[in-house]
């Protein structure tokens, strides 16, 4: 019975947790809202970077709400909000945009991430020794969102425009927030208070105690460090290859490649650092990253190509290890909000990230600025990984000093 349980909310876990990847498939709908609503690019380009910012505001009410009251309410409050904000949004095409920003930008922001935190905890506690692979599983779903969602949209928006692409994706998630709320359910038994942390930790931290540690910090900048060179890549990646005469088919197909490698990453790595340790994994990822900034200097067009697709799998690498290291690190207990509190990473990320790249433009320097930077702060993400494996390890030496200490006084006497 609890194997049919587990594997009912791991499917329809990874149901829900698909649409949560919805504001990835944006520039596909953008040219089609700036015909119906008359808006320039800079309006409607916003659409895309609120969700991603309020997503992590969700993951954070969604894992407090998880806590003190289950999985069930953060899921059937957070599933509401998402749908909601997906179907009103058929009804915002109008002149001013500041309604299509609550709806689409802040509901669905919101509901995603009040969805994410539960299902992503919950899978985990499914398999207490195996939280990578829990993980993993469901956050594949996220990454192949592109894949899926991207013919399926482009098919209703030529079909009825985006109403009816609203209306339709809209449906599709409220029967995915039926299904999730219903079958997502905490096992009956579970380890979560047993469940050792990272090097032999016994400690669950809550939000409170985890913020006033330096492992907090470290992790937290290791992933807003580790992010900057996707999200400074990403919207050059098409017309960076063209311009340095990548034909247009084979730019368009790294991308998908990439959206591939993305997804797999999601599905191997927090598996692979089940068994050879979670860190090190992230720190082999980094180093990929290094290595696709550096082909992108390089300038040559095969490089590119291959740095493209690149830097798409390094991003579902660290989004795909980062829950099951958080866990690993501060505990399964709280791990719903913990996750959230550290995602605020990618807010800072997000918000910075568009303010380097214009001011790149502005000042008219070489695109190789650009990737000169990612550079760097892919080197500072895996600076900030090795303090936090230093000063892992610094506690665990720590602590088993307290523990011989009784010891010797017994000896002794």
């Amino acid at each position: 019975m609890n194997r049919k349980r587990r594997n009912a909310m791991m499917v329809f876990g990874a149901f829900a947790i698909l649409f949560t990847g919805y504001p990835h498939v944006w520039s596909i709908y953008q040219p089609y809202v700036m015909k119906a609503a008359g808006w320039s690019t800079g309006q409607a380009s916003i659409c895309f970077y609120l969700p991603t910012m309020f997503f992590v505001l969700g993951n954070i009410l969604g894992g407090r709400l998880q806590d003190k009251k289950g999985p069930v309410p953060a899921m059937f409050i957070g599933g509401g909000i998402l749908t909601a904000g997906v179907l009103i949004s058929r009804y915002m095409l109008l002149p001013s945009p500041i309604w299509m920003y609550l709806t689409f930008g802040v509901m669905q922001g919101i509901g995603s991430g009040m969805i994410y935190a539960p299902i992503l905890s919950t899978a985990q506690k499914w398999f207490p020794g195996r939280t990578g692979f829990a993980s993993g599983v469901v956050i594949t779903a996220n990454g192949i969102c592109g894949l899926l969602m991207a013919p399926i949209s482009k098919t209703l928006l030529e079909a009825g425009g985006p109403q009816l692409a609203f209306l339709t994706v809209g449906l599709l998630i409220g029967v995915s927030w039926i299904l999730g709320t219903m079958f997502i359910r905490k096992p009956e038994e579970t380890a979560e208070e047993k469940m050792p942390v990272f090097y032999g930790e016994t400690h669950q931290y809550t939000s409170a105690e985890m913020v006033k540690t330096r492992k907090f910090y470290y992790l937290l900048c290791t992933m807003m460090c580790g992010l900057m060179a996707y999200y400074l890549t990403s919207p050059l990646s098409q017309t960076l290859q063209t311009d340095r005469g990548v034909s247009a088919a084979l730019a368009v197909g790294s991308v998908m490649a990439g959206s591939i490698l993305n997804a797999g990453m999601r599905l191997v790595l927090p598996s692979l650092s089940d068994k050879i340790g979670r860190i090190q994994c992230i720190k082999g990822v980094i180093l990929l990253s290094m290595a696709a900034m550096v082909f992108l200097i390089t300038g040559q067009k095969i490089l590119t190509t291959l740095a493209v697709i690149l830097i798409y799998g390094c991003f579902g690498g660290i989004m795909g290890s980062f829950p099951s290291l958080a866990s690993s690190i501060f505990g399964l207990k709280h791990s719903g909000q913990n996750y959230g509190i550290v995602m605020f990473g990618i807010v800072v990320v997000t918000a910075l990230s568009p303010c380097i790249t214009n001011f790149i433009a502005a000042g008219q320097y070489p695109v190789n600025m650009t990737f000169f930077i990612g550079f760097v702060f892919s080197a500072a993400a895996f600076l900030f990984l090795t303090k936090l494996e230093k000063e892992i390890k610094n506690e665990k030496q720590e602590e088993q000093k307290q523990e011989l200490k009784p010891q010797i006084k017994l000896q002794l006497k």
